[in-house]
């Protein structure tokens, strides 16, 4: 059967991939965590484990070329890719069951999740470039939409699933369950065939270097990328931190906890999407995104004031499914502007490294949890976590959503603008500082 003739069979495809990409990614940044923090674990370790959930995404532009290149005709371009991803997420995530006491060998812990993501980060990008290469035009943005629940659906059976499935059972049972079903997953590309058209051409590394220098050379392309690497800095230091705060302070269960953040709130989150993806038109994409990350920071400085009420589900319930609310509308109406700053000529190349970035915000901010927790109570991190959220919505006036496409088509002449050689270099290094603040703990 060949996916590009079926458009039910190929959405059916892409979703349940999408799905075996969200059960692990629930289970290792939803259920490890709880489980962890649960155990006595302070912000720090929980926050080092969050942060190899998220790490591999950061560099994952790196497959695309790789993917491009070796490929098995036989079998298809992106097949064999997406079968040997999902077989090694499938084999890492039962090798946990070797772990005696997760608590006890957190470092073994946190290399096995890092492991496992760089294989979630590659079948992430096979899928979307199986998505790029049988997707029409005109079926894009519903399956789109359909993707991206399904990822989130197998996020609410990788965390608040496996967590009913821990207390009821055992940790291991959760991790065989896990395995059975990503490797029955791993069948549905196995009988399939991809496509019988031949592969259009792809762009040369070089061209896609040239073009990423040329297009940061640009204002608004270049700020969107400042936005994205601190936009989520703000909330991965207020998830590692929830964790603790929730299952150590105010005493809840693993299970309540991630019933809460692994079903209702990632079921909020699905609703955001829906309504961030509609409202993104009607509003203007700088302007939802102003209003959502605005709202978000609203809701941390009304928990943080609001500490009393901690003890209160009635109180609790409402604000974190109204953060999950306004996270998701944020989320979902940047990757739209990062769809509008983006030159099309580089455009899979730039909006991958806009996705890479925002991910590693939310590590680097994993990562400085256990300091800002050092230093202020919970409810003064909530406080400092708005105010800062607040700050980076700033970025969001300097972009220009059409100077990408009104600047760029002029250029291409056979020099480099030197403005954009050193926005790249700063980048990098950037990303290359701070990689190395991020795996420090696994290093000493």
């Amino acid at each position: 059967m060949s996916l590009a003739e079926r458009r039910w069979l190929r959405l059916f495809t892409l979703c349940t991939l999408y799905v075996a990409q969200g059960i692990p990614w629930g289970f290792t940044a939803i259920t490890i965590p709880a489980y962890l923090a649960h155990r006595g674990l302070d912000a720090g370790s929980v926050g080092s484990a969050l942060a190899m959930t998220t790490l591999p995404y950061a560099f994952k532009w790196a497959w695309g070329p790789i993917i491009d290149t070796f490929t098995l005709p036989r079998f298809g371009r992106r097949r064999p890719w997406i079968i040997f991803a999902q077989l090694m997420m499938a084999l890492t995530i039962i090798s946990m069951i070797l772990i005696p006491d997760l608590t006890l060998d957190l470092k073994i812990l946190a290399w096995m999740i890092l492991l496992h993501t760089v294989f979630n980060s590659l079948q992430d990008v096979a899928v979307d470039a199986l998505a790029v290469d049988l997707l029409d035009e005109s079926e894009r943005g519903r399956a789109n939409g359909f993707m991206y629940a399904s990822k989130y659906g197998g996020g609410m059976i990788g965390g608040g699933g496996m967590s009913w499935l821990i207390a009821r059972s055992s940790f291991s049972a959760a991790l065989i369950v896990q395995t059975v079903i990503l490797v029955a997953i791993m069948l549905v590309p196995l009988l399939v065939r991809e496509s019988d058209r031949p592969p259009e051409p792809r762009p040369k590394f070089m061209v896609v270097v040239r073009g990423l220098v040329e297009v940061f050379s640009v204002r608004s392309a270049l700020v969107m990328a400042l936005l994205m690497l601190t936009v989520n800095f703000a909330l991965g230091v207020l998830t590692a931190n929830g964790f603790v705060l929730f299952t150590q302070q105010l005493h809840w269960s693993t299970e309540k906890y991630t019933s809460l953040t692994g079903a209702l709130g990632l079921a909020a989150g699905v609703g955001g999407s829906v309504v961030g993806g509609l409202l993104a038109d009607l509003l203007g994409r700088r302007r939802l995104a102003a209003i959502a990350s605005i709202a978000m920071a609203a809701g941390w400085l009304v928990f943080s004031r609001m500490s009393s009420s901690w003890d209160s589900d009635a109180f609790v319930y409402p604000m974190a499914l109204y953060e999950a609310l306004c996270q998701s509308i944020l989320t979902v109406t940047l990757f739209a502007l990062c769809m509008d700053v983006s030159w099309p000529k580089i455009g899979a190349s730039q909006f991958t490294a806009y996705m890479a970035f925002a991910n590693f915000s939310s590590t680097v901010g994993y990562r400085f949890a256990s300091t800002l927790n050092e230093h202020l109570d919970f409810a003064s991190c909530y406080a400092a976590a708005a105010v800062f959220q607040v700050i980076v919505t700033g970025w969001l006036l300097a972009i220009d959503p059409r100077q990408t496409s009104r600047e760029l088509p002029r250029a291409g002449g056979a020099a480099l603008p030197e403005r954009g050689v050193i926005a790249v270099l700063l980048l990098a290094a950037t990303l290359a500082a701070l990689t190395v603040y991020v795996v420090a703990p696994l290093l000493s």
